[in-house]
């Protein structure tokens, strides 16, 4: 069985300086992993979180995913504390079509993927951060089980019975002997670390899992030397809700309405250089 796997893709992501191209390039990049489930002939795609951003996410964004995933290839969706599920979502917004399944539960919940092969789904419903959905789970199907799923994994999958865990929300890609996390596909912030995209999993009949990294990203079709203008040098949101002198530093300049975007991204980068650490 082939699945391609992605996750922490961030749609409507804010970003500093150059948002329209950053978030079109975020859509872009979607689409190409769709290309690539079809063109690999993929049994099934698989989405381990934070598709999109929830507080962010605008109309024209869900009417985007429902396209994007209009494919004759079964599209899993597993929702991640930044796009989770509940009433305002997308995931209930959008008439998906057939191929389109979402996992809406808080607790781990079975899909036949193929004779002998079960997916392992659950959903953030709530807010707050990424949870271990894992921790406290124990399968109880026979044959090869997988699971979909965003957060942190347990100190060792195999005690939960599970043959490989495909998980989101941890940006760093990390290829584990029972786990796999994909990374972002595209990138969110400079100096990002491991080869991260769309990733090939073959899992063979013993329940083990072989990977291939395709590099998706349409964000790296950009001019490398217009990166520095378009990407920020820190994810200021994450620094935003620190409660630190620099996290009210960046609350303060993303609120003066004085300030126009490139000026911002500057005052920014420079306050925080001066700030490190505090």
């Amino acid at each position: 069985m082939k699945l391609l796997l992605f996750a922490d893709l961030h749609l409507d992501t804010r970003f500093p300086s150059a948002g329209p191209v950053r978030r079109k390039a975020l859509r872009d990049t979607l689409e190409r992993i769709v290309d690539l489930a079809q063109e690999s002939d993929v049994d099934a795609v698989l989405c381990a979180g934070d598709l999109y951003e929830q507080d962010r996410c605008s109309p024209s964004t869900a009417s985007f995913l429902r396209s994007a995933f209009d494919c004759p290839v079964p599209v899993f969706l597993a929702p991640g504390n930044a796009d989770r599920y509940g009433p305002r979502s997308v995931y209930q917004q959008v008439d998906w079509t057939p191929n389109v399944h979402v996992f809406s539960s808080g607790e781990l919940s079975p899909v036949e993927l193929a004779d002998g092969v079960t997916l392992w789904g659950a959903a953030h419903v709530g807010p707050g951060p990424a949870r271990d959905v894992l921790d406290g789970f124990a399968v109880t199907r026979g044959g090869v089980n997988l699971a979909l799923c965003h957060g942190s994994p347990p100190g060792d999958v195999a005690i939960t019975g599970l043959d490989h865990a495909f998980l989101g929300h941890v940006h760093t890609p990390e290829h584990a002997a029972r786990y796999t996390f994909p990374g972002n596909p595209d990138p969110l912030t400079p100096g990002e670390t491991g080869e991260r995209g769309a990733v090939l999993c073959t899992v063979n009949e013993d329940g083990s899992v072989s990977r291939e990294v395709v590099d998706v990203s349409a964000s790296r079709d950009l001019d490398w030397l217009d990166r520095e203008k378009a990407f920020p040098l820190l994810d200021f949101d994450s620094v935003a809700a620190e409660r630190t002198v620099r996290g009210q530093f960046v609350r303060d300049v993303l609120a003066d309405p004085s300030l126009e975007t490139t000026l911002r991204g500057r005052v920014l980068a420079t306050g925080l250089r001066a700030l490190e650490g505090r």
